[in-house]
């Protein structure tokens, strides 16, 4: 879906992959420019892809084992880069691993910039307007379909089996379809929003349709030494990506900001497509980067780089404000 809002836009795309005949078929599906296979995935594979290119969307994961020869690569060549990470351990290591090289290159390095977490990061930036500082931001997930797709399952296979979910907390909150409960999880906004918001706590919920205590007790589980390999496995059953209507269903993300002198704000954000949205904004995002729009350097969360309200409406967010809770 990337590729596909990227030519909506009239941008020329290049596939780089790790299969050829999958990158291939991807070419001539999709009408691309080219395609090119980097086999083994190293950094100078990948350099040698990304030759005469103007930027880099990587939607390579799990991207704890594949990200790094991207972001390699990226430096080395000199370009500005966004992820579809959702893997809160990958965003650290953009921050802190390449946010040094990033700047001294002149290259603007932004991970997370899909369904996870724009909408997370730039809610929370519209929510705490004029509060000044804050004592706590809580972030809530809700679509309305849990249909993802392989990539994704991989991605929730690591996390599920690196006992990152053993005791999560949850939040209840008012979305269009009603009252619904999510459960903690390591998000990215806890790593994005203190670089724009003087914030003491920060606090992700995604809503699974299951009660914590389940949810953690499927953790301690999957995290067992024995069983690891049976939950990876598992995760590789089931179709590529969603279906049908599930791939225009509703999402909503409700984001509640609390000052220290314990006044709150609460936006609601509303979107179709979870995927479609991702592929939306990282289109958006690489095209501002590739016409020389973004002038930031170095590691940058969302809200860094755009302005929260003004990229909302162009990638099809709608904002309001909601009552606190």
């Amino acid at each position: 879906m990337v590729i596909e809002s990227l030519q909506r836009r009239g941008a020329e795309v290049r596939v780089v992959g790790r299969d050829e005949e999958r990158v291939q078929e991807a070419v001539q599906r999709l009408q691309a420019r080219s395609g090119i296979a980097a086999r083994g995935w190293t950094g100078g594979e990948l350099l040698a892809a990304f030759r005469d290119c103007d930027a880099v969307v990587s939607c390579a994961g799990p991207f704890a084992q594949a990200g790094r020869p991207v972001l390699q690569a990226v430096l080395r060549a000199g370009l500005s880069y966004c992820d579809s990470t959702g893997e809160q351990s990958f965003i650290r290591l953009v921050f802190d691993d390449f946010d040094g090289e990033a700047k001294t290159r002149g290259c603007c390095l932004v991970p997370a910039f899909g369904f996870d977490y724009v909408p997370g990061d730039l809610g929370a930036a519209i929510a705490a307007e004029g509060l000044g500082p804050l004592r706590r931001v809580d972030v809530v997930y809700a679509p309305s379909s849990l249909a993802i797709s392989r990539g994704t399952r991989r991605t929730v296979a690591l996390g599920l089996t690196s006992g990152e979910l053993r005791r999560p907390t949850s939040r209840t909150v008012t979305v269009p379809s009603g009252r619904v409960t999510g459960v903690s999880s390591p998000g990215g906004e806890e790593l994005t929003l203190p670089r724009h918001l003087d914030v003491q706590t920060v606090t992700t919920y995604t809503v699974l349709g299951m009660p914590p205590a389940m949810v953690g007790a499927a953790g301690r589980l999957a995290s067992l030494p024995g069983v690891r390999g049976l939950v990876r496995a598992a995760m590789e059953r089931g179709p590529a990506g969603p279906q049908g209507a599930d791939l225009d269903a509703p999402f909503a993300v409700h984001v509640q900001a609390e000052a220290l002198g314990g006044k709150r704000q609460a936006v609601l954000l509303q979107g179709s497509g979870v995927y479609r949205f991702t592929g939306e904004a990282l289109a958006e995002l690489a095209l501002r980067m590739a016409m020389a729009k973004i002038d930031e350097v170095g590691a940058r969360a969302p809200a860094e780089v755009v302005d929260a309200r003004e990229f909302c409406a162009a990638t099809g967010l709608s904002v309001r404000e909601v009552d606190p809770e």
